[in-house]
């Protein structure tokens, strides 16, 4: 039933040093992301879009932007797969942007997150509101998931793939 007060304290301190210390660590090629996104397709270099966080609260989680800065009303409630994304020409410089996704450093800003106290390094993936709404709502057990913190790494994700059903990650 979630963090005692211990381990809140704790759990708050790991992870808001060692993300401390990994933005310190990757400043640079932040930086360099940053340049290259700003010079392939100009402004804004950072996606900012609300998830869902503990006790559904939400939260604005930030990601190096890898598609049009419209592209969350375009796509809506559905989740961005790899033929959506090339059909709707969505991605940065093409090369770059499919880069910057599938080695995940898309999420590196997501460090600030965590140091803001939104987010852990690991727990379950934040959710979109609207994905909630359409897909999760109904799926007995999803909601426990809100009892922590979402993460930077979630569980499902080391262990599935990409393309596994939301009603099978939610059991991992």
């Amino acid at each position: 039933t979630g963090y005692t007060r211990t381990a809140s304290a704790f759990n708050r301190w790991f992870n808001f040093y060692l993300a401390v210390f990994f933005i310190i660590i990757s400043s640079p090629l932040m930086l360099l992301i940053a340049i290259l996104i700003k010079l392939i397709d100009g402004k804004p270099v950072l996606y900012k879009g609300v998830r869902l966080g503990r006790t559904k609260k939400p939260f604005i989680m930030y990601k190096f932007r890898t598609l049009i800065p419209e592209a969350q009303q375009i796509i809506g409630a559905e989740l961005l797969t790899e033929q959506l994304s090339v059909k709707m020409k969505m991605r940065v410089g093409s090369a770059f942007g499919k880069l910057l996704r599938d080695t995940r450093v898309d999420e590196l800003p997501q460090l600030f997150n965590i140091v803001k106290g939104d987010m852990d390094f690991i727990g379950p993936r934040p959710e979109r509101p609207e994905i909630y709404e359409k897909l999760c709502k109904n799926i007995k057990g999803y909601d426990k998931r809100f009892i922590v913190r979402p993460g930077l790494i979630g569980y499902s994700q080391l262990f599935t793939p990409h393309s596994t059903p939301k009603e099978i990650r939610m059991h991992i």
